[in-house]
């Protein structure tokens, strides 16, 4: 997942940590949400282990927005808007064209015909964003660096008041009056877009790094978290079954309050570990830690395209995904595809030019 480094050349190491496993997480969920779509496809077995995966693992993105708005605003240097847009979006929108276009190919493998219809299609898809399900994220990320020049002086500047203000104001936006319209045939009138769900982590990443909360605020967030797991679950399981079966997402939702509290909770105890004192600087971990996190963007790019091969026979390997113990099956498959994404990531940055798609 593309996230942003710190000026300098200091490195957090609970920011390169939260960014590892956040991207394994996105592989887990991913591997882990055909086995929720219909809870009699596979056995309500097999449901009840998909759903726990991925009722488990739905922090992943909104935590990684929360480690993007802790890098980016939470340093007191001034942004030159032209080199600070011309810099990031540069490093998003390269990766953007280039992966949509390989993801347009694999998609349509079996019947792609090289015309003007083909490039007219990809051009009108790019600006949809209707490509590839998870090239969303690059369309978010996008959109808050527009608006990063200017939220980061509101941070730098604002008292931790005013902060909480802003964060109660889009938890009741998203978390309760958003997540209720799912339910109810409601809706408000009220203008509250600008209290977007992606906007709120952003602010929120960089408002848990800068405050020290005591031990039984953060003990209150943990116990949201853990209910809020138990939500996810539970409400998923109640709402699928009472639909037949179908799967239902409304607890899935990153803006749903059971999610919210979870991401807290997650991004709170990662801060909070002294990583510093655990791991040396100079140990064989900590440069495998910096080499994953350097390039967990191109995992989140490519991870799709290889969890395709390697359930396909294209690469002379094939791997039903339901012919295991879903149990085993879901951590194989995201181990390997892991791994693998992560070499096939490495070996392009090193390929002048082509290293570009993949930045770090």
């Amino acid at each position: 997942m593309i996230t942003v480094k710190t000026e300098s050349n200091s490195r957090v190491l609970y920011i390169d940590i939260l960014r590892i496993i956040s991207i394994f997480a996105v592989i887990l969920l991913h591997v882990s949400a055909p086995y929720v779509k219909n809870m009699h496809a596979y056995g309500v077995k097999a449901w009840w282990v998909g759903n726990m995966v991925d009722s488990a693992t739905r922090w992943c993105v909104p935590v990684l927005i929360m480690v993007s708005g802790k890098l980016m605003l939470n340093n007191d240097k001034d942004i030159r808007i032209i080199y600070f847009l011309k810099k990031r979006l540069i490093k998003v929108l390269v990766p953007l064209i280039f992966w949509s276009f390989i993801y347009m190919i694999w998609n349509n493998r079996f019947v792609l015909e090289w015309n003007l219809d083909l490039f007219l299609n990809f051009i009108k898809k790019l600006y949809e964003g209707n490509v590839y399900i998870h090239l969303w994220y690059l369309y978010m990320i996008i959109g808050l660096y527009l608006i990063t020049p200017i939220i980061k002086i509101y941070i730098n500047k604002a008292k931790s008041s005013s902060i909480i203000y802003f964060l109660v104001i889009w938890f009741i936006a998203n978390g309760i009056i958003g997540f209720l319209e799912k339910f109810i045939d409601l809706k408000t009138n009220f203008n509250l877009d600008f209290f977007h769900w992606s906007i709120g982590f952003y602010i929120l990443g960089a408002f848990l790094d800068k405050e020290n909360l005591s031990k039984k605020v953060v003990l209150f967030f943990h116990s949201l978290g853990i209910i809020g797991l138990l939500i996810t679950i539970v409400g998923t399981y109640i709402y699928t079954r009472n639909n037949n079966g179908i799967y239902i997402p409304h607890f899935y939702s990153y803006l749903a309050p059971n999610v919210i509290f979870m991401s807290v909770s997650v991004f709170l105890i990662f801060k909070r570990i002294d990583w510093e004192n655990i791991i040396n600087k100079n140990s064989f971990i900590y440069k495998i830690i910096l080499s994953f996190s350097s390039v967990s963007f191109g995992i989140y790019l490519i991870h799709l395209l290889v969890l395709d091969l390697i359930k396909s026979e294209v690469i002379g390997i094939s791997i039903n995904p339901f012919s295991l113990n879903p149990i085993f099956n879901i951590f194989l498959l995201s181990i390997l595809t892991f791994f693998i994404s992560y070499f096939i990531t490495v070996v392009i940055q090193k390929v002048p030019i082509l290293n570009k798609v993949v930045p770090n």
